[in-house]
């Protein structure tokens, strides 16, 4: 896995690493995830996604289908994502609904 550099200039605001991920009533998992987010000016606000995975397999089931509601908590925070669909490799695409778990640019503007 890498790590971000600490030059905020050089990397975009994300995660990539371990994170614990709760689907429902399962217990929560650890698996990899890789999250970035941006500010979208058109819309005026911070949005978030990403991947995660190995969930099939870490859940021992499939319950993460497309529109399922998931928690994925990082060393900096939680937040709360949808799964968008799954990509070649069987890894869960996921779209951010809430804050993401991860820190992102100063908020001068009240936008987060």
């Amino acid at each position: 896995m890498t790590d971000f550099t600490e030059d905020e200039h050089d990397e975009p605001d994300g995660y990539r690493g371990p994170a614990h991920v709760t689907v429902g009533a399962h217990a929560p998992v650890i698996v990899d995830v890789e999250l970035s987010g941006n500010f979208e000016p058109i819309s005026g606000r911070f949005v978030w996604r990403g991947r995660v995975r190995e969930l099939t397999r870490a859940l021992g089931l499939d319950d993460a289908t497309v529109g399922t509601e998931l928690t994925i908590t990082t060393p900096d925070g939680s937040g709360v994502a949808r799964v968008s669909g799954l990509d070649l490799w069987g890894s869960h695409m996921v779209d951010g609904v809430t804050r993401p778990p991860f820190p992102v640019m100063e908020d001068t503007e009240g936008l987060l």
